[in-house]
């Protein structure tokens, strides 16, 4: 990896050539400069272009609605990015804001700011058919190979063969490029399982089809654009293996995180490890066979038969581990209660990650277990490689072997990685539980740990080692400004933080409401039927509007309580997927009818209903989380036992940020109107509930005392 290039600054060219671009831009566009663009554009050139040597190299902007964001951090960042001979990696959170960049914002920058540049979509390996494999399920007889080399990938029928046959012919033909997006229509999961490659059974440019690879000509493609769209998990995958691998060297890069709120979320996901008890007996003994056969297959080949011995040596004491852990973890008291709420798995957190003296024994002799099956299976997939080369045996038997004995290693090193965090509890405070989850017709325990938060990683892998990076959301700021953010994400302690002024008329078009109620939350049956007596009064039935809930409980209750002529215009999640209600939502407004959502958190973030399409928010409740997250309760835990306020330092910041994405709902352009209501007194009745009020957009207030 190379080093970071030194600090330069925002010389006047440079300058020149940003202001340049946007009067070019605006003059285009017949727009007129907006002040909360124009101040984030400026902040964004001068960290990127300042960056090294000692200066900031990471600026934190909330762009709420209405700035134009996408557009300034393009103007501000592409410049400096070909200034700096440097490549921009711009990461979202969703596939519609990927397509809405690639699709329209890219190219409209191109065409009316003046800045010549290329793009390109990055994906993930697994996005992209392999032709390979496609190859080995039309000639293969899968019946002559062990059944537990397939034991991850789906059965390949007539059908799935079928399509597979398709896929191959029109990659052949120059009619699909082997993007799962661009195929012809949709395809199971199961069955594009059997369509794509990982990295551990991909050989690269020693395969056959290498030349003809979707997946690296995408990658080509990528590697040659200036700018370069892709999400946030691709980027975290690839800074996981170094950096430098999937996208640009970090060094050699700028990043854009749009969509920034999820970024640390995203992190703490990549970094959570996790095992199952019965399913690693399962896959120990899969691999004991498997490595047997393939060794009497390959004329008991000297590496082969050496690595089939030291796993029938290792496994079954390491088998007989795995059960003594799974009967240690079964007296764990909270595995044998019922699960608090439909839907949530019975788990034991282990207090600030602490584990009992004899599991943490078991797990260091797991982990050694493991990581000997790991080496033997490391060598044995090396050894296949050679023989392929050097045209030992039938290659396309020998690349299929490859493919499954990779998937097996897979979850040996996942298993791995498990069981040495849990031998090694002292280290550092993790979160650390057992869920007991279902497992063929029965049931199996889970083992997981994660890190509190992922800022130390992020710093060690992207922020101390990119050239410089934006991260913008809408919601960023909280009611304790960016510290919830900066903490989660380990940003540095230099960060420069913006919050851009948003070009919408809050006061003047929209008003937040807070009705007269006999009840609050907490006392939940009564709340939920209060809410259900008031929503045929609040809801205009000839508007737009879109009720938000916390819970499918809440959402269930509220709508058994309702009169069946009110229910006769709504579209709720219960029912309906989130696709079809949009759409059917839409379609009822635009013919002149009223339509009234009913969702869940998924229906308060990334859902765009403009002008008349939502005239109405109603929320139903404060959003805070229900506390069975084990690493949200690990966090607050750690928090009280340094003297600390885990609902004020969390829980509140974290509900606040909830409340401005779900307001955020109403006004999506500078010519809407219309009111949001909640329906939760503690807005008023709490002390915390002031703090929660000031960091929502400056709406009207028309709150009942």
């Amino acid at each position: 990896m190379s080093e970071p290039l030194p600090s330069v600054g925002l010389d006047d060219s440079l300058r020149a050539t940003i202001q340049d671009a946007y009067r070019a831009w605006l003059a285009a566009r017949t727009f007129t400069p907006r002040r909360g663009q124009r101040l984030m554009i400026a902040e964004i050139a001068r960290t990127l272009a300042d960056a090294g040597d000692g200066q900031p190299r990471v600026c934190v902007v909330e762009a709420g609605t209405g700035t134009g964001k996408t557009v300034a951090y393009g103007l501000a960042a592409i410049p400096v990015a070909q200034a700096r001979d440097l490549k921009l990696v711009i990461a979202t959170a969703t596939v519609a804001l990927q397509d809405q960049l690639v699709d329209r914002d890219l190219p409209d920058l191109a065409r009316h700011a003046g800045l010549s540049f290329t793009y390109a979509l990055a994906k993930g390996r697994g996005r992209y058919a392999c032709p390979a494999r496609l190859d080995r399920h039309l000639v293969d007889d899968s019946t002559a190979l062990p059944g537990e080399l397939f034991a991850a990938a789906m059965p390949v029928n007539v059908a799935a063969r079928a399509l597979y046959r398709d896929m191959l012919d029109d990659l052949r033909r120059g009619a699909w490029d082997g993007d799962r997006e661009a195929w012809q229509r949709a395809v199971d999961d199961g069955v594009w399982s059997g369509a794509t490659m990982d990295h551990r059974g991909c050989t690269g440019p020693r395969c056959g089809f290498f030349r003809e690879c979707p997946y690296y000509e995408a990658r080509e493609r990528v590697q040659q654009a200036d700018v370069i769209v892709a999400n946030h998990d691709l980027v975290l995958s690839d800074l996981a293996l170094g950096g430098g691998v999937v996208l640009p060297d970090p060094a050699a890069s700028i990043y854009v995180f749009d969509e920034g709120h999820h970024l640390a979320e995203k992190a703490l996901g990549h970094l959570r490890r996790f095992t199952r008890a019965l399913a690693g007996v399962q896959t120990l003994e899969s691999v004991d066979k498997l490595l047997g056969t393939l060794a009497q297959r390959t004329g008991r080949d000297r590496t082969l038969v050496d690595a089939a011995q030291r796993v029938a040596t290792t496994g079954d004491p390491l088998r007989q581990l795995l059960r003594s852990m799974l009967e240690q973890a079964e007296s764990l008291p909270d595995l044998s209660r019922p699960a608090a709420r439909e839907g949530v798995r019975p788990t034991h957190r282990f207090p600030l990650g602490a584990l009992p003296a004899p599991m943490v024994e078991l797990a260091r002799e797991l982990a050694g277990g493991h990581r000997e099956i790991a080496a033997a299976l490391d060598a044995v997939l090396q050894r296949l490689t050679v023989l392929a080369e050097e045209g030992h045996g039938e290659r396309a038997e020998l690349q299929t072997w490859t493919e499954g004995l990779a998937q097996h290693a897979g979850r040996i090193e996942g298993a791995l990685a498990l069981w040495e965090d849990f031998a090694t509890p002292g280290d550092a405070v993790q979160a650390r539980w057992v869920s007991r989850v279902e497992h063929e017709q029965s049931w199996d325990l889970e083992f997981q740990s994660s890190p509190l938060q992922a800022g130390e990683s992020l710093s060690a892998a992207l922020w101390t080692t990119c050239h410089g990076a934006v991260v913008t959301s809408a919601t960023l700021a909280s009611t304790d400004g960016f510290r919830r953010f900066a903490d989660g994400a380990g940003v540095p302690e230099d960060t420069r933080y913006l919050v851009a002024p948003s070009s919408l008329p809050y006061a003047e078009a929209a008003e937040l409401v807070v009705p007269a109620m006999t009840t609050e939350p907490g006392r939940a049956d009564a709340h939920n039927a209060e809410i259900a007596s008031m929503l045929p009064q609040l809801v205009d039935p000839d508007e737009g509007t879109l009720v938000i809930f916390t819970s499918w409980r809440q959402l269930s209750a509220v709508t058994g309580a309702l009169p069946p002529p009110f229910l006769q215009r709504v579209l709720s999640q219960a029912d309906l997927p989130k696709a079809r209600i949009l759409k059917t939502h839409r379609e009822r407004i635009d013919a002149g009818q009223g339509s009234v959502i009913f969702g869940l958190a998924s229906f308060a973030e990334g859902v765009d209903l403009a002008g008349d399409h939502c005239r109405h928010v109603i929320i139903t409740k404060l959003p805070f989380a229900v506390p069975d997250d084990p690493v949200e309760a690990a966090v607050a835990e750690w928090l009280e036992s340094q003297g600390r306020n885990p609902f004020m330092e969390m829980s509140v910041p974290d509900a606040a940020l909830r409340l401005k994405q779900a307001c955020g709902r109403l006004l999506r352009s500078e010519s809407d109107t219309g009111r949001v209501t909640l329906l939760d007194r503690r807005i008023v009745s709490r002390r915390y509930g002031r703090a929660i009020l000031d960091s929502l957009p400056p709406f009207r207030r028309s709150i009942a005392r």
